[in-house]
């Protein structure tokens, strides 16, 4: 197995990470309790890239390193299943659950089509209530027990969105909860700036955004379905009320639009349904 903590990062180089990429897909190296570890899966690898980037990104910008020679590596291809989006109205029974919920925005903007890591990053600075914009500018990741914040994860990824009159209301109501909770807590409180936040002030983990979406949907009554998922739909359902695919690529942050088609949006049943009863109108012998 091959380690990188002996390794000063002004030394890293793009060799030793494709040579750990080598090693993980291989498997076979000891665990901590001594067994042979698995192969880690493409999903996996490509993740723990994501976070080097993201660690080497802050090291440039501190002028420990010249270059992020993480972002050189190239990401494993795979072949993910299917995502399974949710159906509008599953959306509004989902939305409808959450009303009150202390994260609540979190879950608006998931289904606003923001990546975990973008909205556990969200702070109120980014939030302009007076113009009606979002800015998306920074991913907050974890590796290991560590958290990690750098910038989003290409230059298409930053992008200033409108905010639509929904999303806007739940943001207003997360703040007006974050004054609420200050005011009781005093100086206890600690005013970290996120807008995902707990009852203390402070950030939530991007894992805990997971594990809570899977107790909500649940609670909720809807199909379980991954947090990442939640992006699929925002495309998905801007696909089916006729956005220009150019319009979801941009508003995902996708340099891409083809990528976009293949990738993000998915057919639906009432889709289908829909288009066989169109169908039925246009090939019939009546």
């Amino acid at each position: 197995m091959v380690h990188l903590g002996d390794i000063a990062v002004q030394d890293l180089t793009k060799r030793h990470i494709d040579d750990l990429v080598t090693a993980l897909r291989s498997g076979g190296g000891p665990s901590p309790k001594g067994k042979a570890r698995k192969p880690w899966k493409p999903r996996t690898v490509n993740y723990m890239l994501s976070l080097v980037t993201a660690v080497l990104e802050d090291q440039m910008r501190q002028g420990h390193v010249i270059r992020n020679v993480a972002a050189l590596v190239t990401r494993v291809p795979s072949d993910p299943k299917p995502s399974r989006t949710l159906t509008a109205t599953e959306v509004r029974q989902l939305l409808d659950h959450v009303q009150g919920d202390r994260y609540a925005a979190a879950w608006h903007l998931a289904l606003s089509g923001l990546r975990r890591g973008e909205i556990a990053g969200l702070r109120w600075s980014d939030v302009d209530f007076q113009a009606g914009t979002i800015a998306i500018s920074r991913n907050r990741l974890r590796f290991g027990d560590q958290i990690v914040e750098g910038t989003v994860k290409s230059k298409a990824s930053a992008r200033n969105l409108p905010l639509p009159d929904t999303l806007a209301a739940t943001l207003k109501a997360a703040k007006s909860q974050q004054a609420a909770d200050k005011l009781s807590l005093g100086a206890a409180y600690e005013g970290s700036g996120y807008v995902l936040v707990d009852e203390a002030g402070r950030p939530l983990s991007p894992h805990a955004l997971t594990s809570r979406w899977s107790r909500l949907l649940a609670a909720a009554g809807v199909p379980p379905v991954r947090l990442h998922d939640a992006r699929h739909t925002c495309g998905t359902l801007m696909h089916l009320e006729g956005v220009p695919i150019a319009v979801i690529a941009a508003w995902l942050g996708h340099a891409s639009s083809a990528f976009t088609m293949a990738t993000y949006v998915h057919s639906q049943e009432p889709a289908l349904a829909d288009a066989a009863r169109s169908l039925g109108r246009v090939v019939t012998n009546s």
